[in-house]
């Protein structure tokens, strides 16, 4: 395993690696994941949408709204925002604002609109139906919800999860926050680790969770499976959806970490570092700035193997974190 740990302000952060890199010295978090043999296995390449990449999003809130979003999920060919809205609440952060979901052309069930309120080019439903509220869920989560079909076939719906919200959020709320919502050209999103060229063998990238931690003080996620995984049809979840082969989070070494490492069992070592190990698909590494969990059902020295090729970088400086594949 290796890593260096350099704090960089985000503007320069592009010229800062091309630089390190030229003169050999690795900055960002580089994960190799090898296949039975030797030869690499292309890392989901293909667009995933719109021109998207995986590990892209085209989601966007116009940063002059009174939003900011907390955090960015690519799920498959569904993209989800989670958003703070900055005019609620007493702190400077603002309060949660809702949630912003893209539906790619022909995913979604347009029918559920036809009898919506019109308000311009958004059409307001005040029971728009999800498969489940979290992953897992077998029954129907309906909530009041505000969609937008883009010239380009996507839908848009805004909506918010009632359990997270501190303050009602009414109509007129979801309404401006649907106003806010842009859709445009793909943006790569940012871990505090970067992806090699080998990805576990006929698995693709096709889960992402990238927070913003001045907020959202979450892990950050990256899922493999197959292609064919369809995205979890839950509205919200917090944790990983179905269907994922291998997970790799990372969180940083905070004092919740000190409270949890205290009750683990299985201790063991993978390289120099401190680890520990539960038989049934879990291997949590320590290292410097991070905590590492490989979550699999793979055999013990595949993840060990996985673990050995990562380079970290700081878990608690998001400035620093890149696109996970470039």
């Amino acid at each position: 395993m290796r890593g260096t740990h350099i704090r960089h302000r985000r503007g320069v952060l592009v010229s800062l690696i091309v630089a390190v890199l030229v003169v050999g010295v690795t900055v960002t978090t580089v994960v190799a994941l090898r296949t039975g043999d030797d030869e690499p296995v292309a890392p989901g390449a293909a667009p995933a949408g719109l021109g998207r990449r995986p590990w892209q999003v085209t989601l966007d809130v116009n940063q002059t709204s009174g939003y900011v979003v907390t955090a960015s999920v690519t799920d498959g060919d569904r993209q989800t925002l989670t958003v703070q809205n900055l005019g609620l609440g007493s702190s400077p952060d603002g309060t949660y604002g809702g949630e912003v979901t893209a539906f790619s052309p022909g995913t979604l069930d347009e029918s559920q609109f036809r009898g919506a309120e019109q308000i311009d080019d958004l059409r307001y439903l005040k029971a728009f139906s999800f498969a489940g509220h979290t992953v897992g869920e077998t029954e129907p989560w309906q909530t009041p919800a505000v969609g937008r079909r883009d010239p380009s076939g996507t839908w848009i719906v805004v909506y918010a999860d009632t359990s997270r919200a501190k303050d009602k959020i009414t109509r007129a709320d979801l309404l401006r926050l649907a106003a806010a919502v842009t859709l445009g050209s793909p943006r790569d999103l940012r871990l505090p680790l970067r992806l090699g060229v080998r990805m576990p063998k006929g698995l693709e990238l096709t889960y992402l969770r990238s927070p913003d931690h001045r907020i959202d003080r979450g892990e950050t996620a990256v899922g493999f499976s197959t292609g064919s995984r369809a995205p979890s049809g839950a509205a919200v979840y917090n944790g990983l959806p179905g269907g994922l082969e291998v997970a790799v989070l990372t969180a940083a070494r905070d004092a919740n970490w000190e409270r949890k490492r205290a009750a683990l069992t299985g201790r063991t070592q993978v390289g120099k570092l401190p680890a520990w190990y539960e038989p049934r698909g879990r291997l949590i590494v320590e290292a410097e700035h991070c905590v590492v969990t490989v979550e699999s059902l793979f055999p013990r020295r595949e993840l060990d193997a996985l673990i050995g090729e990562l380079t970290i970088g700081d878990c608690a400086d998001p400035d620093s974190w890149i696109p996970p594949l470039s």
